[in-house]
């Protein structure tokens, strides 16, 4: 009964995702398990008989720190082998009944948490721009409207209404994707594919775009592709995909720089490529683009519109339908979004 009590405390030892270190009364470590052995990226043999003071950075002593713990966890900067840093949650209890006095220490990586908050109050100022000012535009305007001020100014309320009319449907658009993101994470959201000539879809994309081309002085090239070429696609959400790409390229273009899209068919994908010749995207950053509310600097947002929704929809999009997504970027050299659909023979 005890070798089986063992057994099963080794095993949850050794399984357990977080990490775990067993040390002596004076934080000397006597044990660790290989998910503590993961996350300090080390051997056993760099931990064993190493002071815990040694792995994480500490005002004053990290052993009075864990011992007034309690239940209650704190965090700290760790330290890996090849001294980069990373911040980690820790708990810590006291062993009793053993002969020694020592401690059990728990250990958590919460980058991802500090990554998730990041975005969280990121994503918040954006919203907070982005749904506060044109609601007080619309407050304004209709107050103006009801104090008779655009009485005999036709023109002046024809160019206001329109501008109101675009913050609205922004805001609707931006209310659109987060809703059908979440649907489509949560395989709600029903995609009707079906064999549709790529061509179409590009051309549907341009035109509803082109009052922003003219506005924005950036023309839209299209250059020639085979007119049969058929993917399998659900061929309303993929324009919304496309128009979305498009809409960036747009956005970020020096005027009377061109937008190009083009169309690469290889045996079982059609490739479509969107590239343009603005600022271009960092390399560390290319990663992350497709994560929710990522956008590259949190004042084009408030500049030039968004909610960096559209790239993780259109990452689900085009992933659900069997195709990939991608970027290619040099800073300053622009950029080439792309995505594949799966070909269908003629």
């Amino acid at each position: 009964m005890l070798r089986n009590s063992e057994v099963r405390i080794r095993t949850v030892f050794q399984t357990i995702p977080l990490g775990i270190i067993i040390a002596s009364g004076t934080g000397i470590i006597e044990s660790a398990s290989p998910a503590c052995l993961e996350l300090f990226k080390c051997t056993y043999a760099d931990l064993h008989q190493r002071n815990l003071q040694d792995l994480f950075l500490s005002e004053g002593s990290l052993i009075d720190h864990l011992s007034g713990l309690g239940t209650d966890a704190k965090e700290f900067t760790a330290i890996r082998r090849d001294c980069t840093q990373f911040p980690a949650s820790l708990k810590a209890c006291q062993l009793a009944g053993v002969t020694v006095p020592g401690m059990l220490v728990v250990v958590e990586d919460v980058t991802a948490k500090h990554e998730l908050e990041r975005m969280k109050e990121e994503f918040l100022s954006m919203m907070t721009h982005d749904l506060r000012a044109p609601v007080a535009s619309v407050k304004t305007f209709l107050e103006l409207i009801a104090e008779n001020i655009y009485d005999d100014k036709q023109d002046e309320l024809k160019r206001r209404s329109r501008s109101i009319a675009n913050d609205v449907g922004r805001l609707i658009n931006m209310i659109s994707s987060l809703l059908d993101l979440h649907k489509l994470e949560a395989g709600r959201l029903q995609l009707c594919e079906e064999a549709v000539a790529v061509n179409s879809i590009v051309l549907e994309s341009t035109e509803s775009l082109m009052s922003l081309s003219e506005r924005r002085g950036v023309p839209l090239n299209v250059l020639p592709a085979s007119q049969d070429l058929l993917v399998m696609a659900d061929k309303n959400y993929t324009i919304q995909v496309l128009v979305n790409l498009l809409s960036n390229a747009l956005k970020f273009s020096p005027k009377g720089s061109p937008v190009t899209i083009s169309l690469e068919p290889s045996e079982e994908f059609v490739k479509v490529t969107v590239s343009d010749k603005g600022r271009g995207i960092p390399k560390d950053f290319q990663n992350r683009l497709f994560n929710r509310f990522e956008q590259v600097q949190l004042s084009d947002a408030r500049a030039l519109g968004g909610s960096g929704l559209g790239l993780a929809f259109s990452k689900s999009i085009i992933e659900q339908q069997g195709g990939r997504i991608g970027v290619e970027s040099e800073p300053g050299q622009g950029c080439d979004f792309w995505f594949t659909l799966r070909r269908v023979s003629a």
